[in-house]
């Protein structure tokens, strides 16, 4: 029999792209699969759209709460529901949905190279309604395989597979890791890297088999706040710790990275009268960190020192990225 995956939905105002997300789970082609539809005590009718389906199939199982409690703890839900020393774990938001081969390929790249969790590319749509695919040539495919270590230090994927969704995981990966609650937003941010910190053996494919709703509405893209600002910041801060703590050099070295640039981005959109207060104390951050880059191996000397320069005045990076990209 095929192993099992374990599919976790938070679901949250979710009715108007719902049905189209649990449509295209139950229409793949891998069938051995159960999903956990976590309801974050939704207002809307998503909590009958997930009743109506799950009525049609049992592998579609409803879990209510009784408060809003955010994604963070909606997926942490899921994952006390689900078996961690069997199968597979995999990550979907309610408002996104997945080419019907999503699992199947995933399952088997994961399988013929002896990964711990396989990895495809996404497809970012502004179609709200249809089951849109985009053509997929397999033949083409390009893949890699890396170990989890070496994919922490690739600075240019870090956007993207600090994402919880678009990757299918070994359960066992799961067993002590859970997403911080303590945060608005960012919380796979704040956490899949502990994940990919265990992982002997990533595959990664170029296939664009996830299919992401970009809306600007989302919580990540629904404009600037001190408190995403600051979740943004803090998610840094938990990777510089953690690594420090495993005593992991070059992984706290790119985290320092990630960390100064994430100050310089906050300055780079913030306002200098609304938020003067902010603004002053990530500076104050900055001047104290940027000295971190400096024993670095993995960037050049010329991005240190932009790094150095940055320390004078913040509007230096702005300038220079305008001069750059027009």
């Amino acid at each position: 029999m095929k192993d099992l995956i374990q599919v976790i939905i938070p679901i949250y105002k979710a009715q108007e792209f719902l049905y189209r997300c649990l449509i295209s789970i139950k229409n793949q082609t891998y069938t051995n699969f159960i999903v956990y539809l976590i309801n974050d005590a939704s207002p809307d009718n998503s909590l009958e759209i997930c009743r109506k389906i799950s009525q049609e199939d049992a592998r579609f199982k409803v879990i209510s709460l009784l408060k809003n409690s955010g994604p963070a703890h909606a997926r942490n839900v899921g994952l006390g529901y689900a078996d961690l020393k069997q199968g597979y774990i995999a990550f979907i938001d309610a408002d996104d949905y997945i080419e019907p081969r999503y699992f199947e390929h995933l399952v088997n790249l994961l399988k013929d190279s002896d990964a711990d969790f396989s990895w495809v590319s996404v497809n970012n749509t502004f179609e709200k309604e249809k089951l849109v695919f985009p053509e997929i040539d397999c033949d083409k495919e390009k893949t890699f395989s890396i170990t989890g270590h070496d994919l922490l230090l690739r600075e240019d994927l870090r956007l993207m597979y600090l994402m919880v969704w678009g990757k299918l995981f070994k359960s066992s990966l799961w067993e002590d890791v859970r997403f911080n609650e303590a945060y608005h937003y960012f919380e796979d941010g704040a956490t899949t890297f502990k994940v990919i910190y265990k992982a002997g053996k990533v595959i990664v494919s170029d296939l664009k088999l996830y299919n992401y709703y970009y809306s600007e509405n989302s919580a990540t893209r629904s404009g600037i706040n001190t408190t995403k600002l600051i979740d943004g910041l803090n998610t840094e801060i938990d990777k510089i710790d953690f690594y420090k703590e495993k005593n992991e050099k070059d992984l706290m070295d790119m985290a320092y990275i990630a960390y100064l640039n994430t100050i310089l981005g906050i300055l780079r959109q913030t306002d200098k009268r609304q938020y003067k207060n902010l603004r002053s104390k990530v500076w104050k951050l900055y001047r104290q960190s940027y000295k971190n880059v400096f024993d670095n191996k993995n960037i050049s000397n010329t991005q240190k020192l932009k790094y150095c320069l940055y320390r004078i005045n913040p509007d230096i990076q702005k300038l220079y990225l305008k001069l750059k990209f027009g």
